[in-house]
């Protein structure tokens, strides 16, 4: 395929390739990235209201979303580069730089942080379960020393239907209904 003239391309940038305009569906328009990409996209208009701090209305009417995202009208004169880390455009590559070694930085004490929390949780939790060995072996002492070390036997507490059973002789002990 043969290579086109600037004129040529500028007539299929405008016209399309066989077919003029927009046929049929939403109507698109061209908007370019300040790294010099072009888009074709509907136009995403919108309402908006601008208050001061006392709720006082300063300024409202209508805009282009597309706009907000940092797409332009016009192709940029100065091409930006585009930041993959923040996925906006920066001034110079050093600020794409800086960009990513704050998100590196951010990400590294996000990480270091949630490290601290799930030791701090591990060691609770060692804590907690350590407690509750302690207090079931001082029960299981209560009861040998009750019941004086006899399997089988049971000891009648305040109601005559419940009651602490030691079970067979190995100094487990369980509490249930008779």
């Amino acid at each position: 395929m043969p290579e086109l003239t600037a004129e040529q391309r500028q007539i299929v940038e405008t016209t399309g390739y066989g077919l003029a305009g927009n046929i049929g569906g939403l109507p698109k328009r061209t908007y370019y990235t300040p790294d010099g990409r072009v888009i074709r996209a509907v136009e995403s208009i919108r309402e908006y209201v601008r208050k001061d701090k006392d709720g006082k209305v300063i300024e409202q009417g209508r805009r282009d979303a597309n706009l907000d995202k940092g797409w332009l009208l016009q192709r940029p004169a100065v091409l930006k580069p585009h930041c993959q880390t923040c996925n906006r455009w920066h001034d110079t590559l050093e600020q794409v730089a800086e960009c990513k070694a704050k998100q590196e930085a951010f990400v590294g004490r996000a990480l270091k942080d949630e490290t601290e929390i799930e030791a701090k949780r591990k060691q609770a939790e060692a804590d907690r379960v350590s407690s509750l060995e302690s207090k079931i072996e001082r029960l299981t002492a209560l009861v040998e020393k009750l019941t004086g070390g006899a399997s089988g036997e049971v000891l009648q507490r305040g109601s005559a239907t419940q009651g602490v059973q030691v079970a067979g002789g190995n100094g487990t002990a369980e509490e249930g209904v008779q």
